[in-house]
């Protein structure tokens, strides 16, 4: 796994962390939160990352991009 990964992966556990309670987050703002905070680029493994670590989690992503 690749230092950018790594960061990536950091990122989403924070924002999730951030977002705890929320039965449903919107994937436009955690995709633009995550790209300020970690500045990756915007593919579709961040999204699916995103909604990998959200479901474990117990959350829903509104796929509102």
């Amino acid at each position: 796994m690749s230092d950018q990964d790594d960061l990536i992966r950091t990122g989403i556990g924070r924002l999730l962390a951030e977002k705890t309670g929320a039965a449903v987050i919107s994937m436009r703002e955690s995709i633009t939160e995550l790209l300020t905070l970690t500045g990756a680029a915007l593919d579709e493994s961040l999204q699916d990352l995103l909604l990998e670590m959200a479901e474990v989690r117990g959350m829903v992503v509104a796929l509102d991009l």
